[in-house]
């Protein structure tokens, strides 16, 4: 039975420390500290008021644990959705938990959406595949560097990195004394790309094993491909939590944001931010793809580049119209037929 609600708790959850703030319907401050961010240590402090309270917190790097345990514990709990709370003026610890217990109070708290644990996986396989990927780069800025040092050193003129270019390469360290720094930044550079490959059959598989439905739609749709498929279903899914494909579009941070006061609306501009960053990041690559086809939205790419003189733009265009059709494809259960028109 549903228990009336007397406490409202504000956590701000960091990784070493949480700090707390407990007040009363009437927004008295009962109680407030700081615990380490562990449920243990955060429940003595706050077992007084859990049985009639609801908890708010900040999404971060660090919430999730704490968010699972008061959850599995039957305690009513939401997440704040950050974007939403970016305009704050003043920022701290204590503020920050103070606020939140009072937005729980008023009725004013921004929910977020918060997967389940199997989505939840999903995207801390993406997050760690993305963070080797940035590790490749910077171990491809490394060579280059020592490749830039060392003149002496003669490599074919196709793109650096390429199967000719790797080859060529490595035949010169296998048969040239040359540096260690060389040898030991092309050997973790091969670590790293056999990790990534590893990744991406773990997540793929993993992606298939439970929405292998969605995964299928998702790869008819042009410029998407199987490890975009994953990304796209670790920040979407489901659907249907998205009441339109204007949400949606939202949501990715691919349409411009505009800001009125009074008679006076401001220039739209696409946001820098967005709730779910490795989203745009996707379906930017996608654009990229379709760039180099022969389809309709590949003329619309090109039309549009003219027009604005820009290439981002262009693609963040591309993206937009990709979310209608994502969010059709997905809504309707059906493949996207792709319109395909060859040079005479």
């Amino acid at each position: 039975m549903k228990q009336n609600i007397k406490f409202y708790i504000g956590l701000d959850v960091h990784k070493r420390k949480t700090t707390y703030v407990v007040r009363d319907n009437m927004g008295y401050i009962l109680s407030q500290g700081e615990t380490a961010t562990h449920y243990k240590d955060l429940f003595p402090p706050l077992e007084p008021y859990l049985k009639h309270a609801i908890i708010g917190l900040e999404a971060s790097t660090s919430y999730y644990t704490v968010y699972q345990n008061f959850l599995h514990n039957g305690y009513r709990i939401k997440v704040a959705n950050t974007i939403q709370l970016r305009q704050l003026i003043a920022k701290n610890d204590t503020l920050d938990a103070k606020r939140l217990a009072d937005m729980l109070r008023l009725g004013t708290f921004p929910c977020s959406y918060i997967p389940p644990e199997n989505v939840q996986h999903l995207r801390e396989l993406i997050q760690l595949r993305h963070s080797i990927m940035e590790e490749k780069t910077r171990s491809k800025n490394r060579i280059h560097a020592i490749l830039d040092k060392n003149h002496k050193i003669k490599l074919p003129s196709t793109k650096p990195f390429s199967k000719k270019w790797k080859q060529a390469l490595q035949r010169y360290i296998a048969a040239a004394p040359i540096s260690l720094e060389l040898r030991h930044a092309y050997d973790h550079y091969q670590y790293l790309e056999q990790k990534t490959m590893q990744l991406d059959q773990e997540l793929i598989g993993y992606t298939r094993k439970s929405w292998n439905k969605e995964y299928l739609l998702l790869k008819t749709v042009p410029g998407i491909g199987s490890l975009l498929a994953c990304y796209l279903i670790a920040n979407i899914h489901p659907i249907t939590r998205f009441k339109n494909k204007r949400k949606l579009r939202r949501y990715a941070g691919v349409i411009p944001v505009y800001k009125q006061s009074g008679n006076h609306k401001g220039k739209g501009h696409i946001p820098k931010t967005s709730s779910r960053k490795l989203l745009r990041w996707a379906l930017i690559q996608a654009a990229n793809s379709i760039a180099k086809t022969n389809t309709r939205l590949a003329r619309y790419y090109k039309k549009k580049k003219r027009q604005k003189n820009n290439a981002s733009i262009a693609k963040v265009a591309v993206a937009s119209s990709l979310i209608d059709i994502i969010y059709k494809v997905l809504t309707n259960d059906k493949p996207y037929v792709m319109n395909v028109e060859h040079k005479k």
